[in-house]
């Protein structure tokens, strides 16, 4: 084969790769116009102090969630504290525990917490819902019970329709003593 053969040869090799590459341009320009869509939505943070102190005092115990071996852990003045040298009950909780717990939750399930959060997909396609309902297998029981205040204190916030007043409630209302004392 002599020079102009491969040089032909060559220049084809080029133009293909070029025209393959023009053809995959609007895929590439498609990733990056859809960026804003690629992002996962999560729950609004601004009321989540309310739902987190909700969640401390049935889920977040030493014993349960408020244990450091915990993938959903749950940090604050009811149970484990970010600061290792505080003291449970010692101080109120921190905007920092308040950031850790909402890390931790949003954090465990992201694509379906998304789906949750934009309406496409039900509340128990998270485990922190099933789990607590007794839908599925928890080492803690079922805490909640579909519809009671602390239920839709979490499902109002993963859907945006946040239930102040569910939270305080829970927040207010004496949890039982396990001996069934008051």
């Amino acid at each position: 084969m002599g020079k102009e053969n491969f040089a032909s040869l060559e220049g084809a090799a080029w133009l293909w790769l070029a025209l393959g590459l023009l053809g995959c341009q609007n895929d590439v320009y498609t990733v990056q116009d859809n960026q804003e869509n690629a992002h996962l939505a999560v729950p609004a943070r601004n009321v989540f102090p309310q739902v987190a102190d909700a969640m401390q005092l049935h889920c977040g115990t030493l014993d349960c969630h408020g244990q450091v071996g915990r993938n959903m852990r749950l940090y604050g003045q009811f149970g484990l504290r970010l600061d290792p040298k505080g003291d449970p009950l010692g101080q109120v909780t921190s905007n920092a525990e308040y950031d850790a717990c909402y890390s931790s939750i949003v954090a465990l399930e992201p694509e379906a917490m998304s789906q949750v959060v934009r309406r496409i997909a039900s509340p128990d396609a998270l485990a922190m819902v099933r789990k607590p309902r007794g839908i599925e297998e928890h080492k803690g029981g079922q805490v909640v019970v579909e519809g009671d205040a602390l239920d839709r204190c979490v499902v109002g916030w993963l859907v945006g329709q946040f239930d102040a007043v569910a939270c305080t409630t829970v927040v207010q209302t004496p949890r039982p003593e396990p001996d069934g004392g008051p």
